[in-house]
């Protein structure tokens, strides 16, 4: 315990030096931090304190993983900063009651570099940091994680769009990092133990806008996943490419139509082929509504003595808007799963999200339910069907302080597995800038795996105190 205790005040006292160092020179108002607590800068240039830690769903995601550097003002930063987190967790492996499950004070020590730069025609945004972790009470765990982010945007014409993102990960947590487009950055996780692993997601793309609304485009994903103890979890390599075209014949009528092809390598599961077709109807009553028709073919191909299926899904639906700040979708839809093997299942495959964001209060309230696919994960679960209510608020009281909430309760059934899941989670978070330069967060909660599984139940209590320090060079 001493030798933590010296090391976090290690921590602090370096970070107070580069806090004295930073006085003189304060960041502009807008780079401060925002909510939660990993200390990971954003695509802005501010420190994003915000808690990735989510499981990984592979379902053939619908383009580049994160936001790509936007044509706009020019634009250019170079940003190093420390953050010094002190975190708390009643079940370090996430393991079951029993003698196996241990507490523990983590700390951990964050020094990153951001670099932006940003015009009509080059947008770019790197970010590297790394991690020094010391466990309180097993020294032994200690590790040095690394994340990466390199994010390209080149526009030799203003139709023409390339785009280039290569994201890097070490770590140990089993709370894996979200690095898939359109997911949520808050979910629980339904991996246990620690287990050092590195992943990395390469994913180039070109779009072509050949009208005002229509364009034309191809998407390419490398998805590689390496665990130093491959005997207890999965390796796997992805190759995912996906050519898409948006087409709008006048003011109201256009259709999305998209194509996947997955190649899926595995280090103990069988070896998969994978197509995936959409196409979806879009019909703008009025400039604030607009209704949908669409539908989705899967088809996984599995080597012997895999499991091969194919999924149907059709389904309607509604994008709303009450206001410029609020907005609503709604989806109602069904979808069937045909294993060459078994019986066929089927259920409901909808989405209720109402979504509010101004200057004070952002929230998403959502409801949905469905199918997807946990295959290049450590454990690669495969196809399962799930259902999921979830509420994220953040509410700025004061220019320098927030607040927020996350509550999510999850039920995942893995079909091939015969795993029935109930996650559950709920957290409160705090933000404030005591300068320009430099934040303070706190997050703290409670998590749980309630499986018809016992070896896979786990319950954790967690805390979170976090202090970033961030230097504007240019």
């Amino acid at each position: 315990m001493k030798r933590k205790h010296s090391i976090a005040l290690a921590s602090l006292f370096l970070l107070l030096i580069l806090s004295t160092n930073a006085a003189g020179q304060a960041a502009s108002p807008g780079a401060s931090g925002t909510s939660g607590t990993s200390g990971t800068p954003s695509t802005s240039g501010t420190p994003d304190t915000s808690d990735r830690s989510a499981p990984i769903y592979i379902t053939g995601e619908r383009g580049p993983a994160g936001p790509v550097p936007l044509p706009g003002e020019a634009r250019f930063e170079l940003r190093p900063y420390v953050t010094v987190q002190e975190r708390y967790t009643s079940n370090v492996d996430l393991t079951p009651d029993g003698p196996g499950k241990k507490e523990d004070w983590i700390t951990t020590v964050y020094p990153g570099i951001s670099f932006i730069s940003n015009d009509a025609r080059l947008g770019a945004e790197l970010n590297y940091r790394a991690g020094f972790n010391f466990y309180a009470h097993e020294s032994d765990r200690n590790y040095v994680s690394h994340d990466g982010l390199v994010n390209l945007r080149y526009n030799p014409d203003p139709r023409l769009t390339f785009r280039l993102r290569d994201f890097l990960q070490r770590s140990d947590d089993p709370r894996p990092a979200v690095y898939g487009a359109g997911q949520a950055g808050y979910q629980l996780t339904s991996y246990q133990g620690r287990q050092r692993y590195w992943r990395n997601v390469f994913e180039p793309a070109v779009d072509w806008q050949f009208a005002r609304e229509s364009t034309i485009g191809l998407y390419y994903r490398n998805n590689i996943l390496r665990n130093d103890d491959n005997t207890l979890y999965e390796d796997s390599t992805e190759h995912y490419i996906s050519p898409r075209l948006t087409y709008w014949f006048d003011q109201r009528n256009g259709i999305v139509l998209e194509y996947g092809y997955t190649a899926g390598d595995f280090d103990r599961s069988e070896d998969l082929k994978g197509h995936r077709a959409y196409a979806r109807y879009n019909y703008r009553a009025s400039a604030m509504t607009t209704l949908f028709v669409d539908y989705e073919f899967l088809a996984r191909d599995y080597e012997d003595p895999g499991n091969d299926y194919v999924v149907h899904a059709p389904a309607v639906g509604i994008d709303y808007r009450f206001s410029p700040t609020l907005s609503a979708t709604a989806r109602a839809g069904y979808f069937r799963w045909d294993p060459d093997r078994g019986n066929a299942e089927d259920g409901f495959n909808g989405l209720l999200s109402l979504t509010q964001r101004d200057r004070v209060t952002t929230y998403t309230l959502t409801l949905e339910g469905g199918y997807r696919e946990d295959l290049f994960s450590a454990d690669n679960l495969g196809f399962a069907r799930y259902y999921r209510g979830s509420a994220i608020v953040n509410h700025r009281l004061t220019e320098r302080f927030s607040v927020g909430l996350i509550g999510i309760v999850e039920r995942t059934d893995y079909t091939q597995f015969s795993r029935k899941d109930w996650l559950y989670t709920a957290d409160v978070t705090a933000d404030y800038r005591i300068l320009r330069w430099l934040t303070v967060g706190a997050r703290a909660g409670y998590g749980e795996d309630d499986s018809n599984i016992p070896t896979a139940c786990y319950d954790e209590w967690h805390a979170f105190l976090t202090l970033t320090a961030s230097y504007n060079v240019f």
